[in-house]
């Protein structure tokens, strides 16, 4: 028979743990039971919020719920804009192939409105589709973030995700465009939503993006981690988004892009007081240097050094080269065409790419993987669209694609006990076989991927 000491001990320790579980079910919303599971559930942020699209708009974002307690959030791309016709729509000419999507707003039922809408959102990357036909039916890594609580965050902002300004333009015929570049407040938004409706705290997160959402996940990953709190596991992967290594005063014979990079800080204030540069400088500390953007994968590093971040990219991707300098380079632009245009800018790109691959060589925590190309499907832009097929690396003891790479990202293992992959293709040839069924298949459904 126990004694009364120890049954005494024993009501102690039990009503210890009571507490311990009050307490931590107080800490913790539980999600909100009006969103329903394994379907796009639409929000739209108030103006209270400060959220907004570029056109002024309300900003919407989506949520499909899963019987999961891990969360992905994806950063959706589209160009970016920095004067009338790029932000307006209104482009002609080379404009038209870099100008930022959405400059209307986000429609009501943006997930699914149309079959094309449908089609296109459930093809657009096995990282967020549920049921991936084209990983089974191509033999492709599946990766478990297919079965996860995913938020899609739409780009109406033409920012990178990243602005925090309203500028006024002026177009060719007269018209205004007042330009609202919201991209760092909608996060922030939908992170306070998530937060206040019981979706923070998974046990794993993974923060993904693709081009200008690519952008997107890499500068605003810290608001996300920081408001989301994942308890177990962390991961990054920002695809084609990857901030070159170009301070703002360099010398554009080094670093062309700081042409670009000098003409977004101004338009998008990143050195304003709520600002890009001043926040990433408060959130992620002295390790990020306000004079160059690039100095984010260094920081990100050192403030999250358990977490597994990763940057992917094709060696030929002519839309980011185009992105870069096709409007801010002056010798790119007085090339004759589109064709001289890319090719001039592809040399350009590969000039400054080495810069990110060796501030990513020192970091055990922040891998890359880099194939050559994509046989020019989709320009040889983002290697998590569609399908991973096609983007190959099988030399120097690496047989893998993207997926593999994703997985790497996932696998929950410390980096500090093992690194995260880091990939680079020499063989300068692409494995384009498969992909092109792909091509043929979204086709036949009138999709144009990002």
């Amino acid at each position: 028979m126990l004694s009364m000491k120890y049954i005494k001990q024993l009501c102690l320790m039990i009503l210890l743990g009571i507490a311990a579980v009050n307490s931590h079910a107080a800490d913790t919303t539980a999600p909100d039971s009006s969103i329903p599971y394994y379907s796009w559930y639409e929000v739209t942020l108030p103006e209270s919020s400060g959220a907004s699209c570029g056109n002024g708009t309300p900003m919407r974002f989506y949520i499909n719920r899963a019987q999961s307690d891990s969360t992905l959030i994806g950063f959706e791309g589209g160009g970016a804009c920095s004067d009338y016709g790029t932000c307006s729509g209104d482009a002609t000419g080379v404009e038209q192939r870099v100008n930022a999507v959405n400059p209307n707003g986000i429609p009501h039922n943006y997930m699914n409105s149309t079959v094309t809408q449908s089609l296109y959102y459930t093809f657009m990357s096995p990282v967020m589709t549920r049921v991936d036909l084209l990983t089974t039916l191509l033999n492709d890594p599946k990766v478990e973030t297919q079965n996860w609580t995913q938020v899609f965050i739409p780009y109406c902002s033409g920012d990178f995700h990243s602005g925090d300004a309203v500028q006024s333009y002026i177009g060719p015929n007269g018209n205004w465009r007042v330009q609202h570049f919201a991209g760092l407040k909608n996060t922030q938004a939908v992170m306070q939503w998530l937060v206040s409706h019981g979706f923070a705290k998974p046990q794993r997160l993974l923060v993904w993006g693709l081009s200008a959402g690519g952008y997107g996940s890499l500068v605003n990953y810290g608001t996300v981690r920081d408001a989301l709190q994942p308890q177990a596991h962390s991961s990054l992967l920002t695809d084609a988004g990857g901030m070159f290594v170009t301070p703002f005063n360099a010398d554009p014979a080094a670093h062309p892009s700081v042409r670009m990079y000098q003409v977004i800080r101004q338009q998008w204030n990143w050195g304003g007081a709520a600002g890009l540069l001043t926040t990433l400088r408060n959130k992620l500390g002295q390790a990020f240097d306000t004079n160059n953007v690039g100095s984010v994968y260094q920081a990100l590093s050192e403030k999250y050094p358990h977490d597994r971040l990763g940057y992917s990219t094709f060696q030929q991707d002519k839309t980011i080269a185009a992105y870069h300098y096709f409007l801010f380079d002056p010798a790119i632009e007085a090339l004759p065409d589109v064709a001289s245009k890319s090719a001039a800018s592809l040399v350009l790109f590969n000039q400054e790419l080495p810069g990110i691959k060796t501030a990513l060589n020192r970091l055990t925590n922040f891998g890359y993987y880099m194939p050559w190309a994509r046989g020019d499907f989709i320009d040889n832009h983002t290697l998590t669209s569609v399908t991973f097929d096609g983007t190959g690396i099988d030399e120097n003891g690496i047989h893998a694609n993207v997926g593999d790479f994703v997985n790497n990202l996932l696998n929950q293992k410390d980096p500090l006990d093992t690194p995260v992959m880091k990939a680079f293709r020499t063989d300068q040839s692409s494995d384009f076989s498969w992909t092109s069924v792909a091509a043929i298949f979204l086709n036949l459904f009138g999709i144009n991927p990002i």
